[in-house]
């Protein structure tokens, strides 16, 4: 598979790119908060259709936005900027954690574009998680806390790892600057993934880990969105399509193979 990478200007500055393939349903991929666009080179390199990752703002390879914006809702417009720069008229998006909400905030907005939504262990919905449990979070984000909770925080998550994913997630990790990751988890704090997910009509895959559908309890977000599929991996951390790539493809092929069937 080659890879190819350039450059997109987003809403706020340039976007780092990287493509693969050719032809067919194209991806649209999105990561999570504090990571970049090679923690989806295992799939990008699997699919044969046509496929594209990029680095949030602020995350990776790709600008600062000089004005500060990280919530979920300020990323939506750098996803419209790529899929137009690369002639994306209509795609699958593939996301994870944070990218998540990214994700279903762009296809609720803009369903006419994105034939398939996939969400890579999306987790609980923030709002409805009680305030008690949060405000250690709260606190930890704070820029005097910030260096000794963040990585406890993520160790907590990366627990079941493979050695590569965590040498791959904590690196990023210190790679970004705090208040990138502050202000894109402070601003999931009054999202409701629900309200915004009934938006988007089209069809939606959770594929998520065991760790986290055990934690979330009933606030798992495929309990609360019925029409959701669900596909559970077990024995990985957060960072699943890092640690088990092939189930993760397996379970992305079938959700692609469905949508295929179902244009035809």
């Amino acid at each position: 598979m080659t890879f190819s990478t350039r450059t997109v200007r987003g809403a706020v500055g340039q976007l780092a790119v990287t493509t693969a393939g050719e032809g067919g349903l194209s991806v649209l991929f999105i990561h999570g908060n504090s990571g970049n666009r090679t923690q989806w080179a295992a799939q990008q390199a699997h699919l044969k259709q046509r496929s594209v990752s990029f680095d949030l703002r602020g995350m990776g390879e790709s600008d600062p936005d000089p004005a500060g914006r990280y919530g979920y809702a300020d990323h939506v417009p750098d996803v419209g900027a790529v899929a137009d720069a690369l002639g994306l008229e209509r795609f699958v998006l593939v996301a994870h954690s944070f990218g998540c909400a990214v994700a279903g905030e762009y296809a609720a907005r803009h369903p006419e574009r994105v034939v398939g939504l996939v969400l890579g262990d999306p987790g609980p919905s923030v709002k409805h998680i009680p305030p008690h449990l949060l405000a250690p979070l709260r606190e930890g984000l704070k820029p005097e806390n910030y260096e000794s909770f963040r990585v406890g925080w993520f160790e907590s998550m990366l627990q079941g790892a493979r050695p590569e994913t965590h040498q791959a997630v904590m690196d990023s990790l210190r790679a970004t600057p705090r208040e990138v990751v502050s202000s894109a988890i402070l601003s999931l704090f009054d999202l409701e993934p629900e309200e915004v997910l009934a938006r988007y009509p089209g069809p939606i895959l959770d594929i998520a880990a065991e760790a986290t559908v055990t934690q979330a309890g009933p606030l798992a977000l495929h309990l609360r969105v019925p029409r959701m599929q669900v596909k559970v991996l077990s024995g990985v951390s957060h960072w699943l399509m890092m640690d088990a790539p092939e189930a993760f493809n397996t379970a992305l092929d079938g959700f692609l193979a469905s949508i295929t069937s179902a244009r035809a």
